[in-house]
């Protein structure tokens, strides 16, 4: 086990392959895909519009802080100012022969506004530059996950088996050549993960007790002013550190309070967690539907946790959690089943509770329309959280004061706490929201699944990619 984040001269040979196998990753599904011919797609009608309104009419407080987005200024600002050097004519617009966005390019209207009298979408030669920075992100998260991976025993070619499991992270990389909020989120993840890694060091004791929690209430700050989504990493780092030195881990507790405390002001700035046009899409709620939902998500990233667990011949100080997650999965599916309607227009001024992506595909396909649907979903929600209960399980049982038991547990708490914070949601969920919160799950998968397992875990990752290729990208 490393006791550190210094890297081997092997592991930085195997790091820059790494990293040359990521960038070429990237830049060869964009030029074999349509996407470099394609007009705004997923959200990138929305998300675009302040990035283009502060590149075509400048910077001011309207413009950089009282926009309407879902997404917050960590994400939009530098968007702007990378889009702004690499485009010549910050004036462009969308002509008529400008190509359709959408799922296949169905969508001739994506270049209009989407909100009438709003600003309009970023037009095709921005939207390329601003699709180059995501590329830029994308493979820049690598360096960070690959610092982790190292410093977490992880040496040699299975460094290179980490980021390929990064590329296929379900939709990050097809994520990854949009202009979209979690590529960015991502990276700043990682980059904070490894700030808090090193700031604990190994072993008894904070080794950077003060710069480690400083530069990741920084951080956290930033991720919160990107979207919401961050805050389940707060609560997930203050475990793993009480985890790790009980009372001890206080300076963690406290940079995890104040990064959130300076989300504050742009809270009550826009009077919600979302600017004030998306907040019924985005609120505050009770709500366990959405814990079904997200549950049935995890089967993908998390079921084999749950074959591994059913593998493994001796059972641990934590055997129960995987359990634990079954019986809750199956309370779910029958306590908060899935209201699957689909509103025929999104409409900003209605409470719309929509569940969309991958989970409800495959429930539809499976199980049909009605009550067999509802079944397949509850029973994915079984073997998701179970797949859950079996992570926490396996990061629990890691020694605390190592890095990987410190990324381990960061990892599996802050999906458990996202997870969670569902619960007290309202508006849209999409299989995508997990995303933002697996970003070390490459290096789980690695650490603690055998690489059978692992080769199997591959199989429905690549499956899953080549389908989002295919329906987004072509």
């Amino acid at each position: 086990m490393r006791t550190g984040l210094n890297t081997t001269a092997a592991d930085r040979k195997w790091g820059m392959l790494s990293l040359l196998f990521i960038v070429v990753f990237a830049f060869v599904l964009r030029g074999v895909t349509n996407i470099t011919a394609r007009g705004p797609i997923f959200d990138e009608r929305w998300i675009t519009r302040p990035i283009a309104d502060l590149i075509r009419n400048g910077w001011s407080i309207d413009r950089a802080i009282d926009f309407q987005e879902t997404k917050g200024p960590a994400l939009i600002w530098p968007y702007a100012v990378g889009g702004a050097m690499l485009i010549d004519d910050p004036k462009e617009v969308a002509g008529p022969d400008a190509p359709a966005g959408g799922k296949r390019g169905r969508a001739p209207e994506a270049w209009d506004p989407p909100i009438i009298g709003g600003p309009a979408p970023a037009p095709p030669q921005m939207l390329s530059a601003l699709r180059l920075i995501s590329i830029l992100c994308f493979a820049l998260a690598v360096i960070p996950l690959l610092i982790l991976a190292s410093a977490c025993g992880i040496r040699g070619p299975p460094l290179l088996l980490v980021t390929v499991l990064f590329a296929l992270l379900p939709q990050l990389a097809i994520l990854g050549q949009l202009v979209m909020g979690e590529i960015s989120f991502v990276l700043i993840a990682l980059v904070m993960l490894a700030v808090v890694a090193w700031g604990c060091g190994v072993g008894n004791g904070t080794r950077h007790p003060v710069a480690g929690p400083v530069l990741y209430a920084i951080l956290l700050a930033v991720l919160l002013h990107s979207r919401v989504h961050a805050a389940p990493f707060a609560v997930a780092v203050a475990l793993a550190t009480f985890q790790r030195e009980s009372w001890r881990s206080w300076p963690w507790w406290v940079a995890s309070l104040a990064g959130g405390l300076l989300r504050l002001p742009l809270w009550v700035r826009w009077g919600g967690p979302v600017s004030s046009d998306f907040q019924q899409l985005h609120g505050v709620g009770l709500r366990l539907e959405s814990l079904t939902y997200l549950a049935a998500a995890m089967v993908l990233p998390l079921g084999i946790f749950l074959l591994a667990w059913c593998l493994k011949r001796k059972s641990g100080r934590w055997w129960w959690l995987p359990l634990a997650g079954m019986g809750v999965g199956a309370v779910l599916g029958v306590a908060a089943p899935i209201d699957f309607t689909v509103p025929e227009a999104l409409d900003l001024q209605l409470l719309q509770d929509w569940y969309l992506g991958t989970a409800a595909t495959a429930a539809s396909m499976l199980g049909g329309e009605g009550v067999g649907r509802a079944i397949v979903l509850g029973l994915m929600a079984v073997v998701g959280l179970g797949g859950l209960g079996a992570l926490l399980a396996a990061s629990l049982e890691q020694p605390a004061r190592t890095v990987a038991g410190l990324v381990l547990q960061i990892q599996s708490f802050a999906i458990t706490c996202g997870w969670l914070m569902y619960a007290i949601t309202r508006g849209f969920v999409f299989d995508r929201y997990l995303l933002v919160w697996c970003v070390a799950l490459p290096i789980a998968w690695v650490l603690l699944l055998p690489r059978v397992l692992v080769a199997i875990q591959i199989v429905p990752l690549l499956a899953a990619f080549v389908w989002f290729t295919y329906t987004w990208l072509y």
